[in-house]
């Protein structure tokens, strides 16, 4: 009987399991479930285990990848810490090969998702990925290979300071982007400011219906946002800008992005400005981190 390779993508909200054929980049089963992080380590990997073994059966696994949020050291096999899931000092590779096997990658989402759109993409130099979803990063490849940093920390772009004084963020620090223009905080700063909860698509569905506080949030969201984009692209060049997750791929949010970075980016003549929504399936995040896994370890 065929082995399977086994996919997962942790985020902070849900998680996402897919089951692989060998050479298949088609999930001939996948799975969704609440990532709950606040319910501790040990309670996320004992459900992932479950469902994972579930999926595949009576058959082997063959390789294995999991992508999460946050600076991830793949050499290591460690996250080193995730605001967005409240996870530091997490031996993921450890966790994830007693039940799936050794032959397995750790990655950053925003990287794996970066090297999959690139993977499946011909004659591209370079590629810069972005998510904006409960939070926001970013992953960027160029000439196959991916841009981690020094400290394995490139591309944490949610973290980075675009408003003095502005909300606080998960990371301890205030005027993040991802806590202007993510959907965490977006739905934070509708409670700080109403009272209320609500989630990022009614925000988005009642900024589209004209109500005044939800256009003037969605405004600033999607123009600080589409500034910080327009700037990205100005200072790496790359062939193309990748935009994905729940909130980036909304079409009302993305016109807004879009807008604002055609009215606002560098003229350099003969420049060409590439900007495309991800509609890699099941996301870029899994087939990236497929096509890690089976890129290190080769049969």
């Amino acid at each position: 009987m065929p082995a399977v390779d086994i996919a997962i993508d942790v985020g902070g909200t849900k998680t996402l399991v897919s089951a692989f054929d060998e050479k298949e980049v088609e999930p001939y089963s996948s799975e969704e479930i609440p990532t709950r992080p606040a319910e501790g380590i040990d309670s996320f990997f004992e459900r992932l285990s479950n469902i994972c073994l579930r999926m595949k059966g009576s058959r082997n696994i063959n390789r294995w990848g999991l992508c999460t949020a946050g600076a991830v050291s793949p050499e290591k096999g460690k996250l080193i810490w995730s605001p967005n899931l409240g996870w530091k000092d997490v031996e993921l590779f450890k966790r994830a090969s007693s039940f799936l096997g050794t032959k397995g990658v750790i990655e950053n989402d925003c990287n794996a998702a970066a090297f999959g759109e690139w993977a499946f993409r011909k004659d591209i130099e370079s590629l810069i990925y972005v998510t904006v979803s409960t939070g926001i990063g970013m992953g960027m490849v160029v000439r196959g290979k991916i841009l981690r940093g020094a400290n394995n920390a490139a591309g944490e772009i949610g973290h980075t300071i675009v408003k003095r004084n502005g909300p606080l963020c998960t990371c301890g620090r205030r005027g993040c982007l991802q806590s202007i223009s993510g959907g965490r905080g977006l739905e934070i700063r509708a409670n700080d400011s109403l009272g209320i909860e609500i989630g990022t698509k009614e925000i988005i569905d009642r900024a589209e219906l004209n109500e005044p506080v939800f256009k003037e949030m969605i405004t600033e969201a999607s123009e600080t946002l589409g500034r910080f984009l327009c700037n990205l692209m100005d200072s790496l060049d790359p062939s193309v800008l990748v935009i994905g997750g729940s909130l980036g791929k909304n079409r009302y949010y993305f016109d807004r992005i879009l807008k604002t970075i055609e009215e606002n980016y560098y003229r350099v003549p003969g420049k060409k400005v590439k900007i495309e929504l991800s509609s890699i399936e099941p996301n870029p995040n899994i087939l990236g981190i497929l096509s890690l896994s089976r890129r290190t370890h080769k049969d």
